[in-house]
Formats: C-alpha cells, structure tokens, sequence
C-alpha cells in the first residue's frame, strides 16, 4: 500500500471538486476502502491495487464510485449508480475531467 487513508481523501477530494465544483460537498464521501490486487476495478483488466471512494448521490438517494490506483495516486474511473462507468483525464492544469469518448 502507497499511499494512507488519509491521502487518498484528500486526492479524493480534489478530484471530486474538479469534476462537480457546483455541487460536490466533502460530506458526500460515505467511505474509502483498499482492495489488494484488484482485476474488476481495473479498465485495463490487469490485477491492480486500488482504493475505492464511494460517494452519497443525495438527489437519487444512492451511491457512486471513484476508484484511485495505488500505484499512482490517480484516478481510474468514476462509476455513477446507473452502472455507466466514465474514465478520468487529468487537464494541464492539474485538475481533472471525465474523458470525451467521441
């Protein structure tokens, strides 16, 4: 494990804030979870270690998913609650955005 609990909130947070500025609050992440060699929260297929975010999507009353590699502290994937998985790009400017995918 690379990074503690702690670092990966506060990157969590970062990320989070980038992607929804309007309407992300830090009470929203319910919880942080490691998992050891992970294939199914990898795109790529490959046996990672990953930390998973899980967020309270207050309008649905459900939860949504950010998962970080441990490897590099970046983000993999942001899952929403209808299963619709969207890979992360992080801009020049250091903050990030889901990747266009046309």
């Amino acid at each position: 494990m690379k990074y503690t609990n702690e670092e990966i909130l506060v990157k969590a947070i970062k990320i989070l804030k980038s992607l929804n500025p309007d309407f992300f609050k830090e009470s929203d992440i319910e919880s942080i979870s490691f998992s050891n060699k992970d294939v199914e929260k990898s795109i790529s297929g490959e046996n990672i270690d990953t930390w998973t975010v899980i967020i309270k999507e207050s309008i649905f009353d459900t939860s949504e998913f950010l998962v970080i590699s441990d490897e590099t502290g970046e983000p993999l994937y942001y899952q929403n609650f209808n299963m619709i998985i969207s890979e992360i790009e992080k801009k020049s400017e250091g903050d990030y955005q889901i990747k266009n995918l046309y």
